[in-house]
């Protein structure tokens, strides 16, 4: 039997493309403050403190955008616009909660490696560890915190044991990491905005298995859903 239109690859190619070119635009569009440093200001450490308040709108944006790629992991098909701005509202609170945490503390490992790096070398690789440890952390708090009803300090704690219990999504979840890392260095910086949508896809399909297991251990917290 021959397979109906919607069901045939390249249908279904292009119907990926644009979920995932409708996401980045809206993950874009709440991020303007953000656009409109990076064309007034250049992106470096002597600049940090109008980087740190353009960034703050990420932490929700960057939750809707995990939130949305993870129903498209779940049920093959999103309404971007719709599912978007739903997530966004849905999650701003706790996510914004948990980003002016982070991302404090971010900014202050960033500048302190500056400070090092000139100062006290031997502090510096004290520094990046640190800032790496965070990092890991974050790339399983917020998908985490958009799926299940988490107070901020479980939600730290959580992410901790995920990273420990789930090594091989903890791996995975860096390569993707590492690789937008990469788009950041070879390409111009400006791109790596444009695959958050596609990262965001491939962290929460990485997480199908730990969100199994934490479902059930966080059960009595409660689940979000979609």
């Amino acid at each position: 039997m021959s397979k109906g239109l919607t069901d045939r690859p390249l249908y279904i190619a292009i119907q990926y493309v644009y979920y995932f070119m409708m996401t980045n635009i809206y993950f874009m569009l709440a991020n303007s403050l953000f656009l409109l440093a990076f064309v007034l200001f250049e992106l470096t450490l002597a600049n940090m403190l109008v980087f740190y308040f353009a960034l703050i709108p990420c932490g929700p944006s960057l939750a809707a955008a995990l939130a949305t790629m993870g129903k498209l992991t779940r049920e093959k098909e999103i309404q971007p616009t719709r599912d978007f701005w739903r997530y966004y509202r849905k999650n701003f609170v706790i996510s914004m909660k948990y980003w002016l945490v982070k991302w404090t503390i971010l900014a202050l490992l960033l500048i302190d490696m500056q400070y090092t790096s000139i100062h006290m070398d031997w502090l510096t690789p004290i520094l990046i560890i640190l800032l790496a440890l965070f990092l890991l952390i974050m790339l399983y708090a917020f998908p985490i915190l958009t799926r299940f009803e988490v107070k901020i300090k479980n939600l730290w704690i959580v992410s901790i044991y995920a990273n420990v219990k789930f090594f091989k999504t903890t791996i995975l979840n860096i390569s993707t990491f590492i690789s937008l890392f990469i788009i950041y260095l070879f390409a111009p910086s400006i791109t790596m905005w444009f695959c958050i949508s596609i990262a965001s896809f491939f962290i929460m399909f990485n997480m199908k298995k730990p969100f199994e297991h934490l479902e059930q251990e966080l059960s009595t917290d409660g689940k979000r859903g979609s």
